[in-house]
């Protein structure tokens, strides 16, 4: 018996079976190209009560926040991330933290909110937040080398090789790079690779990058992290000391849904924003955010030396 197929469906077949591998392609190449667009942000600004630790006047972190009676500031070199965190700016005093749809959270725990834009996808959470500081710190150094992340899956995703044009095509648990631009340095095409890093990479990939640290070690870019579903991080961005060598610090964390980064205000003492070593060493080390438990605090990598410090 013969079969005849209409000529009609075959055409239609046909045509299937050309489009839609092009299709496909489109639709991967869209995927591992993403742009990376400014949420539109307008926070509220509450005046608040007088805080003998911070100064309204301030418009940077180290202008803003005023270290504990008896504390000054550690020396900081330049070009280290110490120095970097301490010039970032920050929305006017008692401005509100904003999610990336616009949403002001007047109730979330930030002393300081930074002006560090936020992108419009909501990719931009803690673990997001902190990873955009670290890059920007080595990308306005000069240290692009060092802009490296593995995802959640392990996959190493480097920001040299995306300006030279490779893309990073996800799905699931498999991961691989292409070849499908070309060269491009441009700051858009950082927030670029940084959009695509921030969509694979979170708490998890952070903890297995990074190892415990004692209290007593913790500089500027050490984290606080404990990777999971959702799981949380925070950041040290700042740190003074006493003459009798305490030391206290100030963190930072972005948080869900994707938002402003912000400095966190104290635990017990919410005006006091400075955590101290004995706060660090806990276990759980209490934020007034979250409560981080086990080795939370960690080192990422080979961490952020400071040469500036004695």
């Amino acid at each position: 018996m013969k079969l005849r197929y209409p000529a009609k469906r075959l055409l239609m077949l046909l045509l299937l079976l050309t489009v839609l591998p092009g299709f496909g392609f489109g639709l991967i190449v869209f995927r591992a190209c993403p742009k990376w667009v400014p949420a539109e942000l307008n926070p509220e600004i509450r005046k608040k009560p007088e805080n003998p630790y911070v100064n309204p006047a301030g418009m940077i972190q180290s202008a803003r926040i005023l270290p504990p009676d008896g504390f000054e500031r550690i020396p900081a070199s330049d070009d280290s991330f110490l120095a970097f965190m301490r010039r970032q700016s920050l929305y006017p005093d008692g401005a509100s933290v904003c999610t990336y749809l616009g949403e002001n959270l007047p109730g979330a725990h930030a002393a300081a909110v930074y002006e560090l834009s936020v992108g419009s996808e909501g990719y931009q959470q803690c673990a997001d937040s902190i990873i955009r500081l670290w890059s920007e710190y080595f990308f306005s150094t000069g240290q692009t080398d060092r802009i490296a992340f593995s995802l959640t899956n392990g996959y190493k995703t480097d920001y040299e090789s995306w300006r030279a044009g490779k893309r990073v095509i996800a799905f699931g648990n498999a991961a691989w790079s292409m070849k499908l631009a070309k060269y491009d340095d441009s700051v858009q095409q950082f927030h670029n690779y940084l959009m695509t890093v921030m969509r694979y990479a979170g708490t998890r990939s952070l903890e297995a990058e990074s190892k415990p640290i004692r209290a007593k070690d913790a500089r500027a870019g050490d984290l606080l992290v404990n990777g999971g579903t959702p799981g949380h991080a925070a950041v040290i961005v700042d740190e003074a000391v006493n003459a009798e060598g305490d030391r206290c610090y100030l963190l930072a964390q972005g948080f869900m849904p994707a938002q402003n980064c912000h400095i966190i205000t104290g635990a017990g003492d919410a005006n006091n924003p400075w955590y101290t070593e004995e706060q660090l060493s806990g276990d759980p080390v209490l934020v007034s955010s979250y409560p981080f438990n086990g080795e939370a605090l960690r080192r990422w990598k080979e961490g952020f030396p400071n040469s500036a410090e004695k």
